[in-house]
């Protein structure tokens, strides 16, 4: 399975970073009078996607390894990453507002379909993270680590 989620997670990345770095006569027009520097080639789409997966993917495996290691509870890993899910879930919704507006809205597919794939792949990532965190079963539960300690 991991492999599988590995290879997912590189497909979709490429795919995103390709997206957003062929938008049409009018979206390359936009990256130059917007100053989108970092989305005109593919390179710099996939070094600005990769970072943002990444980013997103540190902090998630980061939680769960806390959670793992009972720093925090599993309702505490729980809420935060139901906080970062409902926030990217706001992101996604903007992008979409976004691209309906008259400027972005002449942009070309590609860039609408590469913008709203960023949002979705952290959207997973986390949402992956958030079912870990709840399947995982903790080996020691509060009441026997009190009991331990005593």
């Amino acid at each position: 399975m991991k492999r599988v989620w590995w290879l997912l997670l590189v497909v979709l990345t490429l795919a995103d970073a390709w997206l957003i770095a062929n938008p049409n006569l009018l979206g390359k027009l936009g990256f130059i009078i917007f100053k989108y520097h970092y989305l005109r080639t593919f390179p710099r789409a996939l070094l600005t996607v990769v970072l943002a997966v990444g980013i997103v993917f540190l902090i998630v495996e980061l939680l769960i390894w806390l959670n793992q290691r009972q720093v925090f509870s599993r309702k505490a890993v729980a809420g935060m990453l139901i906080t970062i899910l409902a926030l990217l879930i706001v992101v996604l919704i903007k992008t979409a507002l976004d691209f309906q507006s008259w400027a972005y809205d002449h942009t070309g597919h590609k860039l609408k379909y590469g913008a709203y794939l960023l949002p979705l792949i952290l959207i997973l990532i986390v949402g992956i993270g958030l079912i870990r965190v709840l399947r995982h079963k903790p080996k020691f539960s509060e009441s026997q680590r009190n009991e331990n300690l005593l």
